[in-house]
């Protein structure tokens, strides 16, 4: 049995860049932060006049050194919250292994009719031509399509069902209460910007073989 497989995630130069980038855009934000927030604070229409304030109020060198190691700090933190985010995706002869957060998702090859990209969302779907799996894939369309169809899956250019799709409104006769009541509470999530939450209640809405994805903060299903 054939058991190698191909990784879709950050290449080498991405995590080097990533790593290399955040922090040092940390330091040099951290290093000229004393002196933005002299210059914000002649200028009372800026926001966050107190934190700015708060910042200007401190001399030294002491305070140079202070901001650029929270800086660092942050961009340390926001590159770790990248790789948190993105997802892996590991397609196998026989399976594909998704990775986004703390979730994990295998899916049989066996299972899978089509694959695609809507956009920058990359999505399988199954013999019902309902959606197993949909998330954000940063990955270029063609890198990703060459390596499905390297590992014989069944790749589509286009989403071959899109115009299926019908906007979502609360209690839509056409879904069960159960379906409705995800559609609500994603649509909650989605509105706070809680990304982990809205990619769960899909999860969800998929189990009861319902395809969803949102735009402008509006969801669309089929």
């Amino acid at each position: 049995m054939i058991d190698n497989h191909t990784l879709l995630n950050f290449s080498k130069t991405d995590k080097v860049i990533l790593w290399l980038g955040f922090p040092l855009i940390g330091l040099v934000l951290g290093w000229f932060l004393p002196s933005i927030a002299k210059w914000g604070i002649s200028l009372p229409w800026i926001p966050f006049q107190g934190p700015l304030k708060l910042i200007a109020s401190y001399n030294g060198a002491w305070v140079d050194i202070v901001t650029m190691i929270l800086g660092l700090i942050a961009g340390i933190t926001l590159t770790l919250f990248s790789f948190h985010e993105s997802l892996e995706t590991s397609v196998y002869y026989d399976k594909v292994i998704l990775k986004i957060r703390d979730d994990e998702i295998i899916l049989k090859k066996k299972d899978i009719s089509f694959v695609f990209m809507d956009k920058k969302q990359l999505v399988l779907l199954g013999h019902d031509k309902k959606e197993l799996f949909r998330c954000k894939q940063e990955l270029n369309k063609s890198r990703v399509g060459a390596v499905f169809i390297k590992h014989h899956y069944l790749w589509s250019d286009t989403d071959p069902f899109k115009n299926d799709f019908k906007t979502w409104v609360v209690d839509s006769p056409d879904l069960s209460p159960a379906a409705n009541a995800l559609l609500r509470s994603r649509k909650i999530a989605i509105e706070k910007g809680n990304d982990e939450e809205a990619f769960q209640l899909a999860q969800e809405l998929w189990k009861l073989r319902v395809s969803v994805k949102e735009k402008d903060k509006r969801q669309y299903y089929r």
